[in-house]
């Protein structure tokens, strides 16, 4: 009985998506790593807006804190004086005065402790009341007790590390950035994906249509998107914010408007080169209807440059809807977004306050690139010389 024996083409043809993939790591090298890591960077992404409620430690429009905690900051230290610190139930202080300073962690560790506490304006007046025995006890930042406590005879460290720390720090109101990018993430994500979906549906119905029909019709729809093209996009994206007003979906319409011309123009040409292939003419003498033409032959070759432009497009969405937000056009200010903590950060830079902007501007960075090099990527991926040798 003969031997059947697969031959390498038909091995070849039956790679699958995930083994075009895995393949392309030895014919790009290093450009697959890096699509790689940015597509895990988007899943990060993603996974943290899917989880965002149990991941953030707070309400990201909750005042928790002191205002401007430093990132890793935020733990107390209750101080006494020498020889004189009373037995100390942490569960329970309730019976004693702690002194705290106001706008600290100290005086919000205090109400939760239910302690009585008094509220001094400096911290010079705070070691006076302690020295003085106005209070039994103070709390202090854990990173200046040591410092305090060598300055300051007479004096004793009680207790250390009571409270809760900010990984990054809190912002000008004492909301914990963390969960404020947590929540932003989500926002972002909501308007950039929704945006470039709307525009992408309409761009490549336009484009489909406009380069299979051509003549009148294709003057026209060019000459429009042509129209929209030659406005600056975030000019053109503000002017639709303003005339629809704030709100996700209304920032949504008016950050896809501009990306419609894009994703019409290069399924429109791909349109017309597609359409003139010889199996398109084949099913064409074979009766097949426009419409079968249309979704059946040329529209499955329009995928690879759509998916591509559809991942760009999302990255300099990303971009559009923090420049939006940085000028006040954006959202609403009790939604959690980047641009919006960017804008706000910025006039506190020169005190010193570096981490308001920094967060919101590397998460902003680390998305719209993660986009770029899966759309780059991916171009490559799907590209058919994949799977030839």
């Amino acid at each position: 009985m003969a031997e059947t024996h697969s031959s390498p083409t038909s091995e070849v043809e039956n790679i699958g998506l995930l083994g075009r993939f895995w393949r392309g790591r030895i014919w790009y090298g290093t450009e697959w790593y890096i699509t790689t890591f940015g597509g895990l960077i988007l899943l990060a992404i993603i996974l943290m807006t899917v989880f965002a409620p149990w991941l953030a430690p707070f309400d990201p429009n909750q005042f928790i804190g002191a205002q401007f905690t430093p990132p890793g900051h935020g733990k107390q230290a209750l101080l006494a004086r020498a020889g004189e610190a009373p037995p100390v139930d942490l569960s329970d202080l309730s019976g004693q005065v702690i002194g705290v300073q106001r706008n600290r962690n100290g005086a919000n560790l205090a109400r939760e402790l239910g302690a009585k506490g008094k509220r001094y304006q400096t911290q010079e007046d705070l070691l006076a009341a302690l020295l003085d025995g106005e209070v039994d006890l103070i709390f202090v930042d854990q990173e200046l007790a040591p410092e305090i406590v060598a300055s300051y005879d007479g004096l004793e460290i009680v207790a250390e590390g009571l409270g809760r720390s900010y990984p990054l720090g809190t912002d000008n109101l004492g909301r914990d950035i963390v969960s404020r990018l947590i929540w932003g993430a989500r926002t972002v994500l909501g308007v950039a994906l929704t945006s470039a979906l709307f525009s992408s549906i309409i761009g490549i119905t336009l484009g489909l249509i406009s380069g299979f029909v051509s003549g009148f019709l294709d003057r026209v729809l060019s000459l429009m998107m042509d129209s929209i093209y030659s406005f600056p996009g975030l000019l053109l994206a503000i002017a639709m914010v303003v005339m629809l007003g704030p709100g996700l979906l209304n920032v949504a319409v008016a950050v896809s408007v501009i990306y419609i011309p894009t994703f019409f123009r290069v399924v429109r040409g791909q349109v017309l080169s597609v359409k003139e292939e010889l199996y398109v003419e084949a099913a064409r003498s074979l009766g097949a209807k426009p419409l079968t033409i249309l979704t059946r032959y040329i529209f499955p070759n329009v995928i690879p440059s759509v998916v591509v432009v559809f991942s760009l497009n999302v990255a300099d969405a990303i971009l559009t809807e923090a420049g939006l937000s940085f000028v006040g056009l954006g959202l609403p200010p009790d939604v959690p977004d980047w641009g919006y903590d960017l804008s706000k950060g910025q006039s506190f830079l020169v005190a010193g306050q570096w981490w308001l902007i920094t967060f919101p501007g590397i998460m902003i960075t680390l998305v719209a690139a993660g986009f770029s090099l899966l759309g780059e990527g991916l171009s490559e991926i799907l590209n058919p010389r994949l799977v030839k040798g």
